[in-house]
């Protein structure tokens, strides 16, 4: 299957998932398991990555880098929208009330989102496109470390600013 494919499939169940005619109780419940897909596979695919990277070897970058895509369209954007649709869903009761901890907790995962729109998938999708042209048996590509670079700088943000927002979660600080 191919991975848009995947990420239509995936997208699609969790929005049939969030539909919010099952209950708050239903809604709570696909929030939080969408945040442990969510927040599982991006820590998983740091240190997947991170082991590739270690090795140096041009094959445990390119399969990598092609876990990562899957992952992202099987784990990564299905969990997002889980957390985002039915988190919307139970905290319309919050929004009204301008809770604070709600608030500054979607501003962080939000910006999360933007970090991985913006920055993340266009980076790979070019080290997908590099490491996809590189002759089996071949050295990494030029470009490719910049880009693996790039790709944990920016990832490592756009993992702390969900992780952050899980602890507003589970905290309830009281903020403003």
């Amino acid at each position: 299957m191919s991975v848009n494919r995947m990420l239509a499939v995936g997208a699609a169940a969790a929005i049939v998932l969030s539909l919010p005619f099952f209950g708050r109780t239903w809604n709570l419940f696909m929030h939080v398991l969408g945040a442990i897909v969510f927040m599982g596979n991006i820590v998983v695919s740091a240190a997947w990555m991170s082991l590739a990277r270690r090795a140096r070897h041009p094959e445990a970058l390119r399969l990598g880098v092609r876990g990562l895509t899957i992952t992202d369209a099987v784990f990564t954007l299905p969990g997002a929208l889980l957390v985002v649709l039915n988190g919307g869903i139970i905290a319309t009761p919050y929004f009204q009330a301008r809770v604070g901890w709600v608030m500054v907790s979607l501003v962080l995962f939000l910006m999360s989102g933007l970090v991985w729109g913006v920055i993340l998938v266009p980076a790979q999708k070019r080290l997908s496109a590099l490491m996809t042209s590189m002759p089996p048996g071949g050295p990494i590509p030029d470009g490719a470390d910049a880009l693996v670079s790039r790709w944990f700088r920016w990832g490592g943000i756009a993992t702390l600013l969900p992780l952050v927002s899980l602890v507003l979660m589970v905290v309830k600080p009281r903020i403003g």
